[in-house]
């Protein structure tokens, strides 16, 4: 549910309290991080796409859940060195990074 908090300020209390306070039973945990983690993925495909590359731009829908985590920890924590990468990463906490992951997994299947 913290992602819900996010998306408040990011839309506003107005917008995201239908989300919060819908009827509807919940979904389960795997289903509001892929929400959340598409979401999240429009700023990711600025650059990556899903299924090709795009010069040296790796494609985003054929990497593993546990390697992307893994990859985008390593950017923010300046193991792995890309600018671009590495300002992303900084930007995004670690339910924000796994909604991706759960994003990009899903698609594939």
């Amino acid at each position: 549910m913290a992602h819900l908090t996010r998306l408040a300020h990011l839309f506003g209390a107005a917008l995201a309290a239908p989300l919060v306070m819908a009827a509807a039973p919940a979904p389960s945990d795997a289903d509001e991080l892929f929400e959340y983690g598409q979401y999240l993925s429009s700023q990711c495909s600025t650059c990556h796409r899903l299924d090709a590359y795009e010069g040296a731009i790796p494609p985003l829908g054929h990497l593993p859940r546990d390697y992307f985590i893994v990859a985008m920890r390593e950017y923010r924590s300046g193991r792995r060195n890309n600018p671009a990468m590495v300002s992303v990463a900084n930007a995004l906490n670690d339910e924000e990074i796994e909604a991706l992951a759960v994003y990009y997994t899903r698609i594939r299947e």
